[in-house]
């Protein structure tokens, strides 16, 4: 230990090169002897000079500020009654204030960093305290955008549930607060440049989860929230985009504050998301038509395939609603062509397949429902979910028991079981022939 401080102060007293030029040398010794004591952990001894340095020349080095959080935590530590343990805890968080004052402009550690820090290491001792961690948090994410670290945007969503929690009437606090970090939480989990993009994926789990246990998303709650802000922010074109897009990643687009968002926006700047909105609104009103043009606008404005598919296979559902079945053929097989991993638009097929007249021979006629249960059976094989599986194993078994008689088959000059077959009309499907 002897040599170490004598180290120490030697190289106190060749220090001239990176400090102020009116620093006095009491405080250029001190600030040498603190840092190297610092730096291999040695906090007792360092802490009496870094003290006086901090208190003479708070501006003499950031050190006085990072290694600063090192030496009150170890002071903390050795803290054996609560009025030592506060001292040097209330000395923690007048550091990162003095941090922000004098170096709250600095490019690599801003103001917002700072925050952030402070934020967490109250966390760290007071995890309950939500209400004061929340705006020093939330400015620090606000402020730090996609540079926020992983960590510090799950103590952002945690404390703001907490405090819903607390309190429900801060249900569009937290719904703001999730939605602002969850676009940063999928941009970064999302970018491959990142070395720690997988620990925004796994944040992003997780409030995700805590998201949904809230029971803030509920829809009706969402609705009766966002419905009077989307009539005072209906100019604002970014804040109707992000109520459309909350909605949709809920579910909830069948609600009036969904649609209201939509035609807002579409007013400002017509755009793909925004026909969606209409064209779900108008469909749900009943003016199929109108659902129909808004739908065609939403996949021309679209660039994205997904988003082509699903707007193609709405077209096709209204069709459906108006037992237009070829139109219905036709846009579902376009969806398909955009998405073949989809299941819903085979149900679909199948469905309107069995609707089709294609011959007056009574088992000819029956081939329309091997095209069908051939429909469902690709349904749960592209999309092989549980949902999607049950739904259409059900179909397959209430169609199968349409198909003519093993007998209808023999007697048949056309068919054999088996065989190819040719469905023909609008059908225009190639099937197997079976039998019941």
């Amino acid at each position: 230990m002897k040599s170490l401080k004598l180290t120490a102060l030697l190289v106190a007293m060749l220090f001239v090169g990176n400090v102020a030029a009116q620093m006095s040398e009491e405080c250029k010794v001190n600030l040498s002897l603190f840092t190297e004591y610092a730096k291999v952990k040695n906090y007792a001894d360092a802490y009496e000079p870094w003290v006086k340095v901090y208190t003479e020349c708070p501006t003499a080095s950031k050190n006085i500020y990072s290694l600063g959080v090192r030496i009150l935590e170890w002071k903390i530590k050795q803290a054996t009654t609560q009025d030592e343990f506060k001292a040097a805890f209330d000395q923690l968080m007048k550091l990162y204030d003095d941090r922000i004052q004098y170096y709250g402009t600095d490019k690599k550690t801003p103001r917002p960093a700072i925050l952030a820090d402070k934020a967490s290491k109250y966390n760290k001792y007071f995890p309950d305290d939500n209400a004061t961690i929340y705006p020093w948090i939330k400015e620090a994410i606000h402020g730090l955008g996609n540079a926020s670290a992983a960590n510090e945007l799950q103590l952002f969503v945690f404390t703001s549930a907490n405090l819903y929690k607390a309190d429900n009437s801060l249900a569009e606090q937290f719904i703001g607060d999730y939605t602002f970090a969850d676009a940063i939480l999928t941009a970064n989990s999302q970018n491959a440049d990142l070395k720690d993009a997988e620990n925004y994926t796994s944040v992003k789990s997780a409030v995700d989860v805590l998201f949904a246990a809230s029971g803030v998303a509920d829809c009706a709650k969402m609705n009766e929230i966002f419905l009077p802000n989307v009539e005072r922010n209906n100019a604002d074109l970014k804040y109707l985009e992000g109520v459309m897009k909350l909605f949709k990643r809920l579910k909830c687009i069948e609600h009036e504050a969904y649609y209201k968002a939509a035609e807002y926006a579409h007013r400002i700047s017509p755009s793909a998301e925004a026909a969606t909105g209409l064209g779900n609104m108008s469909y749900v009103k009943g003016d199929l038509d109108k659902a129909i043009e808004y739908y065609q606008e939403a996949v021309n404005l679209s660039t994205e395939d997904l988003d082509i598919a699903d707007n193609l296979f709405r077209i096709a559902q209204v069709y459906y609603k108006k037992e237009q079945y070829q139109n219905v053929r036709k846009y579902c097989k376009e969806s398909l062509a955009k998405n073949p991993a989809q299941g819903q638009p085979h149900i679909m097929l199948g469905l309107v397949y069995a609707q089709a007249k294609v011959s007056d021979d009574p088992t000819l006629q029956k081939a329309v429902y091997w095209a069908s249960v051939d429909q469902f059976a690709k349904a749960k094989s592209v999309e092989p979910t549980e949902d999607m599986v049950e739904q259409a194993n059900k179909l397959i078994r209430t169609y199968s028991a349409y198909f003519p008689s093993k007998e209808e088959v023999f007697m048949h000059p056309d068919v054999e079981e088996g065989k190819s077959h040719f469905v023909g009309g609008w059908v225009s499907e190639s099937t197997t022939v079976r039998s019941k």
